[in-house]
C-alpha cells in the first residue's frame, strides 16, 4: 500500500535525450499555477499598454495645448504690431453687372465672390469681427446684406458664409461701413444718414435728410464713435463728423474740395477722400486728420475711392491714370504706386480684408473632441 501510494503520487518520469538526462512531467497544481502566471503577466501586459495609450493622449493634448497658446501669443502679437494684410475686396463690372471680387495683393490672381447679376455696391468691412457688409439691388431698390468671412484651410483665401439680409424697403439703402467689432453700422437712406445694429435691429436715424442740403457717403469710425460724411451744408463739399451718441455735428475739412470717400484709418484718427484740391487738378487722394481736419495730398492723377490697409502703410485706390478705371496700390511709406488690374470695365469700391486669423476647418483639436475620438475607437 505503501508502494502503491508512492507510485501514485510520483511523477511520471521520461529520458530526455538532449541533455542525457531526465524531466518530469508538471502535476495538474504545476500547470494552473504556470497557466494563472501567464494570465497575470498578460494581464500586467494589458495594463501596461493601456497606460502607454492613456500617457499618450495626455502628451497629445498637452501638446495641442501648447500649440493652440502658442497660436494665440502668435496672433496677439501679430493684432498688436498691425498685420498686414493680403486681400482686398472690390466692385468690378468686368462680368457685365457690379458684383464683388477678390483680390490677392501677392499673387494678383483675382476671384469672384458674388454671381447674382442683381449688381452690388459698396463694400465695406470690420476688421476684428471678419464681416463682410454691401448693398445688393433688390427688385427697383437698392438692400442691406452682411456675410461672414471666413477662410479655406488649405490656401487660407477668403470665402462668404452666412450672407444676411438686412433691410427690406422701397428706398433704396447704400453705403454701408461697420465699426471694427462688426456690431454696429451706418448707412444712407431716403431718411438720411442712419445708424443700426448690424443685425438690422435698433435703427435709428442720426442726420435727417434734409431736401435743401446733400449729405451722402456716410463712413462709421473703427471704434464706432463718430460718422464721417460729405456735405454741402458749409457752401461747399466737405468732410462732416456726426457724433453717433450726441448727434452733434462738426465740420472737419475747409477748402478741401471733396468729390468722394470718406473711409478711415484702423486708429479712427485719419480720414481718406478724393479731393480736387491738387496742383495738377486732377483728382486725387488725401489724408485728413481728425483732431483739426489738416489734410495733405497723397496721389493727384485721376484717382478715386480709396482705402487704408489696417497696418495704415498702404492705401488702394481706383484711378484713369491709364486710360481705363482700375485698380492700384500706394506704399505709404516709399511712395512707390502699382497697379493691381488690368481689365475692361469698372473697377472700384475696394476695401483691405484683416489678416485671417481663425481659418474655416483649421481649429486645433480639443481635450473633449480627442476623449470622443478616443470613445469611438
Amino acid at each position: 500500500m505503501h508502494f502503491a501510494r508512492f507510485t501514485t503520487r510520483a511523477p511520471f518520469v521520461t529520458k530526455n535525450h538532449q541533455s542525457n538526462g531526465y524531466a518530469m512531467s508538471p502535476t495538474s497544481s504545476e500547470t494552473s499555477i504556470f497557466r494563472a502566471l501567464v494570465v497575470t503577466k498578460n494581464r500586467q501586459s494589458c495594463g501596461y499598454l493601456r497606460a502607454a495609450q492613456w500617457l499618450a493622449i495626455l502628451l497629445l493634448m498637452l501638446t495641442c495645448s501648447v500649440m493652440a497658446l502658442a497660436q494665440t501669443m502668435s496672433l496677439t502679437q501679430t493684432a498688436a504690431e498691425g498685420a498686414e494684410s493680403e486681400w482686398i475686396v472690390f466692385v468690378s463690372q468686368r462680368a457685365g453687372a457690379s458684383e464683388l471680387y477678390l483680390l490677392n495683393l501677392n499673387t494678383r490672381q483675382v476671384s469672384q465672390l458674388t454671381n447674382t447679376g442683381r449688381g452690388h455696391l459698396a463694400p465695406a468691412t470690420a476688421a476684428q469681427a471678419r464681416t463682410l457688409a454691401f448693398a445688393s439691388r433688390e427688385g427697383s431698390n437698392y438692400e442691406l446684406f452682411t456675410a461672414s468671412i471666413s477662410s479655406d484651410w488649405r490656401t487660407r483665401r477668403p470665402l462668404l458664409a452666412a450672407v444676411n439680409r438686412l433691410t427690406i424697403n422701397t428706398i433704396d439703402e447704400l453705403s454701408p461701413s461697420l465699426s471694427a467689432d462688426g456690431k454696429l453700422m451706418a448707412f444712407g437712406s431716403g431718411h438720411g444718414i442712419e445708424l443700426m445694429f448690424a443685425n438690422g435691429q435698433g435703427r435709428r436715424v442720426l442726420v435727417p435728410a434734409d431736401e435743401a442740403l446733400i449729405d451722402l457717403a456716410p463712413s462709421l469710425s473703427p471704434d464706432g464713435r463718430q460718422v464721417a460724411f460729405i456735405s454741402n451744408r458749409s457752401g461747399a463739399m466737405e468732410i462732416w463728423l456726426a457724433d453717433t451718441t450726441t448727434q452733434k455735428l462738426r465740420q472737419l475739412t475747409a477748402g478741401g474740395e471733396v468729390k468722394g470717400g470718406p473711409s478711415w484709418s484702423a486708429d479712427s484718427q485719419q480720414i481718406i477722400f478724393t479731393t480736387t484740391a491738387t496742383v495738377s487738378k486732377l483728382s486725387g487722394i488725401a489724408m485728413a486728420n481728425v483732431n483739426n481736419g489738416a489734410f495733405r495730398v497723397l496721389t493727384q492723377g485721376g484717382d478715386t475711392d480709396a482705402a487704408i490697409s489696417p497696418n495704415g502703410t498702404r492705401l488702394v485706390f481706383t484711378s484713369q491714370r491709364d486710360g481705363d478705371a482700375e485698380l492700384y496700390v500706394l506704399n505709404l511709406n516709399t511712395s512707390a504706386v502699382e497697379r493691381l488690374t488690368d481689365n475692361p470695365g469698372l473697377d472700384g469700391g475696394a476695401v483691405f480684408i484683416s489678416a485671417p486669423v481663425d481659418p474655416a476647418r483649421s481649429t486645433l483639436p480639443t481635450h473633449k473632441n480627442l476623449l470622443l475620438e478616443r470613445t469611438r475607437k
